[in-house]
C-alpha cells in the first residue's frame, strides 16, 4: 500500500519535471566497541531529497532514505533489492501553506513549548507512524493540523485502509513581545506499537512567555485526560557567559503509593540549571527533584586544531569521557568510554549518545 502510494504520488508530483533538484546526504561509521557490538561494526545512512518548483510558486518534493546497517537482514528483500527506510515524506510547500505525508511530526509536538518536566504535556511524538500534516502562516502565527494514518505495520487494530486517527492541532506566534504556543490532541481510537512516546489520551496545553527585567519567563498549563500541570520557568544571564534557569511545576495527579520507582508521578517537579561558556570551555549542570530526581553535568573543552575533549555524568544516564578529532570534510575520529548508570548496555549515554563501553570510531558525513 505504501509503495503504491509513493509511486503514484511521485509520478503526479513530478510529471513533466525534466530537471528536478536532487540532493544527497548521508553518514557512515566504522568502529570498534568492546561491549555493544563485541568488536568491529559498520553502519551508514543515505538520504535523498527530490524537489521541483511548480508554476504556481508551490514546491513539490519527496524525501526518502536507505539504512545500510545489516543490509542483509533489514533492508534487502529476497531478490537482493534495497528497501527504503520508513522516513519517506511527500511534501508540497509554499510561503503561506504546506502539506506533508509520511515521516513528519504531529502538529501539537511541532509547536508546543512547555516548562521543563511537566508531566501532563504528554503530546504524542511521531516515531515510525505515517502522519498527514498541514501547516500555514498568518498574522505572525504558525498553525498546524495533523492526523495519524493507520496501517498494518504500526497500528494495533488498524485495518491498513488508510483511515485517520487522533486529530492534533498546534500554533505558535508572538503578540506585542509575548510568545504564545498552543497544542491539542484528541483521544485516539487505537494505540501504536513500537512507539513508547505515543499517547492515546486527550491532551491540551497553553503557554505564554515574555521578558521581564532581563529574565526570560515562561508560564504553561497542560491537561492530560483531566490531570493538570501548571508550570513556571525563568532564565537569567547573571554574568557574561553564565545563565541560570529555575522551574517549578505543580502536578495534580495523585502519587501512587504502590509505585516503587525513585521518580514518583504526581509529585511536584522543580529544579535548577546553570550554563557557562567562555572561549574553549563550556559547562552545563542541572539538578531536578520531586517527581523526577536527577542531577548531572556536561563539560567540553576545545583544545584547538580540531581536537575536543568531553566528559559528563548524570544520575539517570551514567558517565562518559571522550575525545573527538575533526579530520575536515565531514570526517571525525572519536574515542570514548561510557558506562550506563543501570548497566543497560543498549542505552546511548550523554548528549552525544556514546555507546556503552570503550569505542573508537571513524565517522563520516556528507
Amino acid at each position: 500500500m505504501k509503495r503504491i502510494l509513493f509511486t503514484t504520488t511521485a509520478i503526479v508530483a513530478f510529471a513533466g519535471a525534466a530537471a528536478a533538484d536532487v540532493s544527497w546526504s548521508g553518514s557512515a561509521e566504522l568502529g570498534h566497541n568492546d561491549d555493544i557490538n563485541g568488536g568491529l561494526y559498520a553502519d551508514g545512512d543515505l538520504d535523498v531529497t527530490m524537489s521541483q518548483e511548480l508554476d504556481n510558486g508551490v514546491t513539490a518534493g519527496v524525501t526518502f532514505g536507505f539504512d545500510l546497517e545489516d543490509a542483509s537482514a533489514d533492508t534487502l528483500d529476497t531478490d537482493g533489492n534495497f528497501h527504503a527506510d520508513d522516513n519517506f515524506t511527500l511534501f508540497l510547500e509554499s510561503d503561506m501553506a504546506s502539506l506533508y505525508y509520511g515521516d513528519t511530526p504531529f502538529a501539537a509536538e511541532t509547536y508546543w513549548n512547555g516548562v521543563t518536566n511537566m508531566e501532563e504535556d504528554s503530546f504524542s511524538e511521531a516515531d515510525g507512524e505515517v502522519v498527514l500534516r498541514g501547516a500555514m502562516s498568518y498574522g505572525g502565527f504558525d498553525f498546524g493540523i495533523s492526523n495519524v494514518v493507520h496501517n498494518d505495520k504500526f497500528a494495533l487494530g488498524g485495518t491498513g485502509s488508510g483511515e485517520v486517527d487522533q486529530l492534533s492541532l498546534g500554533a505558535a506566534g508572538e503578540i506585542n513581545g509575548v510568545s504564545v504556543t498552543f497544542g491539542y490532541q484528541e483521544e485516539a481510537e487505537n494505540d501504536f506499537d513500537g512507539n513508547g512516546d505515543f499517547n492515546g489520551a486527550e491532551v491540551y496545553g497553553l503557554s505564554v512567555g515574555t521578558t521581564v527585567g532581563g529574565a526570560d519567563v515562561l508560564f504553561a498549563y497542560a491537561s492530560d485526560d483531566g490531570e493538570e500541570s501548571i508550570g513556571l520557568q525563568g532564565s537569567y544571564a547573571v554574568a557574561p557567559g553564565v545563565t541560570l534557569t529555575a522551574f517549578y511545576v505543580s502536578e495534580s495527579r495523585p502519587v501512587d503509593p504502590t509505585d516503587t520507582d525513585i521518580d514518583e508521578d504526581g509529585e511536584d517537579n522543580y529544579g535548577l540549571a546553570a550554563s557557562y561558556a567562555n572561549g574553549p570551555i563550556s559547562v552545563d549542570a542541572f539538578y531536578h527533584d520531586g517527581g523526577d530526581e536527577d542531577a548531572g553535568v556536561n563539560v567540553s573543552y576545545d583544545v584547538g586544531n580540531g581536537l575536543g575533549l568531553l566528559a559528563g555524568w548524570s544520575d539517570d544516564d551514567g558517565q562518559y569521557v571522550a575525545a573527538e578529532y575533526d579530520l575536515g570534510g565531514g570526517a571525525a575520529f572519536v574515542a570514548s568510554y561510557a558506562e550506563d548508570e543501570d548497566n543497560n548496555q543498549n542505552d546511548e549515554i550523554g548528549p552525544q549518545e556514546y555507546l556503552h563501553g570503550t569505542t573508537v570510531a571513524l565517522t563520516l558525513s556528507f
